[in-house]
């Protein structure tokens, strides 16, 4: 069995919504616990649905750094094209650094790994926008 404290402290009903979509899948949350603003849940799985909770795990990450994304924030249109960068090799990659980063760590705090472990994805989600500009640009 393994387990994992995830916290967080502006994405508390984004992590709520994981921990209901990974209870349904059989995983089972422990503890869930509030202190000084900073929100935390207790998870263990079994270590044969370990890649399903990593996958549930990475896009719960995607999600937020989308979100935390001034320009995709605001439109949905944009969040959909996003769901693009799950099928290149830059997905890959993230999937393998949070299994060694979960490997070594007992413990997740979201909003950190988003705004210093996922610059890759975040620079990503920049160049899209830059080659959708490009494009309206180029078209008028």
């Amino acid at each position: 069995m393994k387990r994992i404290t995830i916290h967080t402290t502006n994405h508390k009903s984004k992590l709520l919504s994981f921990a209901d979509t990974v209870a349904e899948r059989n995983l089972c949350i422990t503890e869930n616990s509030y202190q000084a603003g900073n929100y935390s849940i207790k998870l263990a799985w079994e270590t044969s649905v370990t890649n399903v909770f990593i996958q549930a795990l990475i896009l719960l990450l995607y999600d937020i750094a989308t979100y935390e994304n001034p320009i995709y924030r605001h439109s949905p249109k944009l969040r959909d094209l996003t769901e693009g960068l799950l099928n290149t090799p830059l997905h890959e990659c993230d999937i393998q650094r949070l299994k060694a980063f979960l490997r070594t760590n007992k413990e997740l705090h979201i909003d950190g790994y988003v705004a210093f472990r996922m610059e890759a994805y975040r620079a990503q989600l920049d160049m899209m926008l830059y080659k959708i500009i490009k494009k309206i640009n180029s078209t008028k």
